[in-house]
């Protein structure tokens, strides 16, 4: 990964950022808490473009992202991407329930992304039962898992409209909880053929889709910003379940 250092201005925010989030699991105790100030200490950014967590790396390094947006993806032999999920602020990777395991899919920073080590995390896991993991790695394996569940089913089963609605929906709940929804809208950091490589559309097809949710004024737009007119509306056409680990924090 092509990494430089934070500047000094953004430390203390992605700090106080990152030990909110990992709180948000439950209290740490004094020492997860001094391990996880540790980690975030060492903070760096990553281009836009490089690689996060390349594919076969051992998943034995707890990381998380701080600023930026990221995706898990595999290209395939003639360019052709797809994306299994996209990785948000808060988001936690580098880590299996397996002590063996390895990444079968490359991370890429989407955006310039602060990252940071969670040392204290590798040390909970590697401390722990066969099978168990401390409670913040277990909500973000449980978080992953259902990600990619919804993406299965995206994919698979729902039209374009369903998918675009419900990948939507799924940012909205994903940012508030983390407190990075303002005035009922987010910011989507890319362009459409990032979405197109997501749902598994045509770019063509994907702002076709894009204007006739603006036409039937279930979202708004300007520039970046995105705004979700009826959440139960959209919810019910899509079909969306929200991630079991985020219902108590949206």
């Amino acid at each position: 990964m092509n990494k430089t250092r934070v500047q000094h201005s953004d430390i203390a925010r992605l700090r106080e950022f990152g030990l909110k989030v990992l709180g948000r699991h439950g209290a740490l105790s004094a020492e997860e808490e001094q391990g996880a100030r540790a980690g975030l200490g060492e903070m760096q950014l990553a281009r836009s473009g490089s690689e996060l967590l390349a594919e076969g790396t051992p998943l034995n390094r707890a990381q998380i992202l701080l600023d930026g947006w990221g995706v898990r993806q595999r290209t395939l032999a003639d360019g052709r991407r797809q994306i299994f999920s996209f990785m948000l602020p808060g988001d936690i990777f580098g880590i299996c329930a397996r002590p063996d395991g390895e990444a079968s899919f490359a991370t890429v920073a989407l955006t310039p992304a602060t990252v940071a080590p969670l040392p204290f995390m590798d040390e909970v896991i590697r401390k722990s039962p066969p099978g168990a993991v401390g409670q913040v790695a277990q909500e973000a394996l449980a978080l992953e898992e259902s990600l990619l569940i919804s993406q299965v089913v995206r994919l698979g089963r729902q039209s374009a409209y369903e998918r675009l609605i419900s990948l939507l929906l799924e940012f909205q709940d994903r940012l508030a909880a983390v407190g990075l929804v303002e005035d009922g809208g987010f910011t989507l950091p890319f362009t459409q053929e990032v979405l197109s490589d997501a749902l598994g559309l045509s770019t063509v097809h994907t702002n076709r889709t894009l204007q006739q949710l603006r036409r039937e004024h279930l979202i708004e737009t300007q520039n970046t910003r995105v705004k979700l007119m009826d959440m139960r509306l959209l919810a019910e056409i899509s079909d969306y379940r929200q991630p079991a680990s985020l219902a108590a924090l949206v």
